[in-house]
């Protein structure tokens, strides 16, 4: 019995797995320390700083700071670079015109601004504030004349097209959430769309003929927005909003259907009779729906006013381009005519006396 627990007691201390014996241990380690010490000045005692950063990052580690510290800092500049409109730093470049070096920078601080705006109402702002630097740039690209406007026009519309669009967006947003600064923001839009149909106006009559259909296309832009914003605000009277009272939205009626009125008559030397027959008696039931303070019905017919002038708009586009291409054909000089009549010259001798 005594020899059976004997071999069952060897059996259980025996060591597992390749364990190796405390003598090898033992040994090892003591070579260890002795090529530790060797390394080391025995003498030399650890500084306060040193024994502080000890203790500290026992509860905070150094590394752990220092990412904390990085974040900070980036939060720190992007707060100030776009939430802060830039302060120094987003004023220098935000009078950058296209094809400088810091429109880039203009564009990029732009684009971050949006990507933390944290409200939709916010967001709209932005965005109304683009484009009118956008109007800006087209404006003075058109009157710097036809040498620089070729290379740089065409995208600067694409972006205003791009910013009118995202305030639609918002002014949708607005609406879906019930906001209360719809209205207020809808009136903005509306001011901003009547003004920009103008200046647009301008800038186009200032360039090529050739840049026309980009013009068209923000204008295009532009009406729709209108439309929208109209919608807001016929939305909000019907509501019973005291914001949006009878005056203000019979005015903003009749300044809508008076620009299309203008527009049909100065087209009417060009586009089809009965084109612009169509689009007067759409603008007459108009006015006839405001007066009867039909405002939904007026709204639609709206609408469809805004769509018979575009298409009037783009026929009368399609004109001035052939025409166009027709003058600079008879401009251009006919370069054989031109060879065949110096050859004639040179053969004709001049009678000597």
């Amino acid at each position: 019995m005594n020899e059976l627990r004997k071999i069952l007691t060897a059996v259980k201390n025996e060591r597992r797995g390749g364990a190796p014996h405390d003598s090898w241990v033992s040994r090892e380690r003591d070579i260890l320390m002795m090529q530790v010490r060797n390394t080391m000045d025995l003498n030399a005692k650890p500084g306060l700083g040193d024994s502080m950063r000890h203790l500290f990052g026992i509860f905070l580690p150094l590394q752990t700071l220092a990412l904390a510290g990085r974040a900070v800092a980036l939060f720190a500049l992007v707060f100030a670079t776009v939430i802060g409109g830039g302060a120094a730093t987003a004023n220098l470049y935000r009078a950058a015109m296209p094809g400088s070096v810091g429109y880039s920078f203009k564009l990029a601080v732009e684009k971050l601004q949006l990507a933390v705006a944290p409200t939709a109402e916010y967001r709209a702002n932005l965005f109304a504030e683009f484009a009118d630097r956008r109007m800006d740039e087209v404006a003075k690209l058109a009157e710097a004349g036809k040498s620089r406007t070729s290379d740089h026009l065409p995208s600067v519309l694409a972006s205003l097209s791009k910013d009118i669009t995202g305030l639609g967006g918002a002014l949708a947003d607005l609406e879906k959430s019930r906001d209360a600064a719809s209205l207020e923001s809808a009136k903005l839009m509306e001011r901003k769309m009547a003004s920009y149909q103008a200046a647009l106006s301008r800038s186009a009559a200032l360039i090529a003929p050739s840049y026309h259909g980009d013009f068209l296309a923000v204008r295009d832009r532009v009406d729709d927005l209108s439309v929208k914003a109209m919608a807001v605000i016929v939305e909000k009277h019907l509501e019973g909003d005291s914001a949006a009272p009878r005056g203000v939205l019979v005015a903003k009626f009749e300044d809508h259907l008076n620009e299309a009125e203008a527009k049909a008559e100065q087209a009417a030397a060009t586009a089809s009779p009965e084109k612009t027959q169509q689009t007067k008696a759409a603008i007459a039931e108009a006015k006839q729906l405001v007066k009867e303070e039909k405002y939904e019905a007026a709204l639609s017919k709206m609408a469809e006013v805004v769509e018979l002038t575009k298409d009037v708009e783009a026929t009368n586009q399609d004109e001035a381009k052939t025409n166009d291409a027709t003058t600079d054909h008879v401009a251009a000089p006919d370069k054989n005519a031109t060879n065949d009549l110096t050859a004639t010259t040179d053969k004709t001798e001049t009678p000597k006396p």
